[in-house]
Parts: C-alpha cells; sequence; structure tokens
C-alpha cells in the first residue's frame, strides 16, 4: 500500500505543469549549477563527458576556398563515374557472353553448354576489366 501512495503521488508530481514566464527567462550560458540532475536524464553520459568550459563557435560549418569546394565537387563526380562505369562493365560483359551463347547453341543445336561457357568467360572478363580500371586509378 505504501507503495502505491509513492507512485501515485509521483504521478500527480509529473501531471502538475508550470506556466512558463517569459520575464523570467535567462537565454544566458548554462552554468555548472543548470546541469544538476542531468546524469538521471542522460542515462550513463556524465557531467565530466559534457563539454562545458568550450564555447559552441558561432559558425557550425567550416567555410571552404570556392578551389576547395570545386575540387570536392570534382573527385565526387569522379567517384560516381568509375562506380558507373564498373557497373556498366559488368553488366556488358556478362550480357554479351550470356547472349553470344545463346545464339552459338541455337545456331549448333546444342544444350545450353556454349551459354554456360561464354557467361563464365564474360564474368571472368568484366573482373578483369574491373580490375585493370581499378588499378589504373591507383597509380
Amino acid at each position: 500500500m505504501n507503495g502505491e501512495r509513492e507512485s501515485n503521488s509521483l504521478d500527480t508530481k509529473r501531471a502538475e505543469t508550470k506556466k512558463f514566464d517569459i520575464e523570467a527567462f535567462d537565454p544566458g550560458p548554462l552554468e555548472l549549477e543548470d546541469l544538476k540532475g542531468v546524469d538521471i536524464a542522460l542515462g550513463s553520459v556524465t557531467k565530466k563527458r559534457l563539454k562545458i568550459d568550450e564555447p559552441m563557435p558561432k559558425s557550425s560549418k567550416m567555410e571552404k576556398e570556392p578551389e576547395e569546394q570545386i575540387s570536392a565537387f570534382r573527385s565526387a563526380l569522379t567517384a560516381f563515374s568509375v562506380v558507373g562505369q564498373i557497373g556498366i562493365v559488368m553488366f556488358a560483359s556478362v550480357a554479351i557472353g550470356l547472349l553470344g551463347g545463346i545464339y552459338i547453341d541455337r545456331w549448333l543445336g546444342t544444350g545450353h553448354v556454349f551459354m554456360i561457357i561464354l557467361t563464365l568467360l564474360g564474368v571472368a572478363s568484366g573482373f578483369r576489366a574491373v580490375y585493370l580500371m581499378v588499378k589504373k586509378l591507383m597509380n
């Protein structure tokens, strides 16, 4: 019973709301006294881990020179183009091997022998082409 009374009193305390007084509001910087009880609210984060002494920079964005921005944009475009080339080369080599194998199998009247062989050769040639592209980029 005593536990029920304590939980009810806690619920009523939580349910009470305070009106916001705009005149008493102080938007100044936080002091160490303002952080009392933060340990409970943040869980395992302690006051020592909070960076209180270091002021926040006015601008969180790092300002870059236009030349640096252009260079970063070009490197991003280069990376996207390399990824696109890898996908196209792999798809094209496998597709050419598959379609060529199907055509030869129909022409010669064999089962799926040439289709399997030429598809595997297409996969191998695709990996070789990707390897050569990456090797060229690394040098």
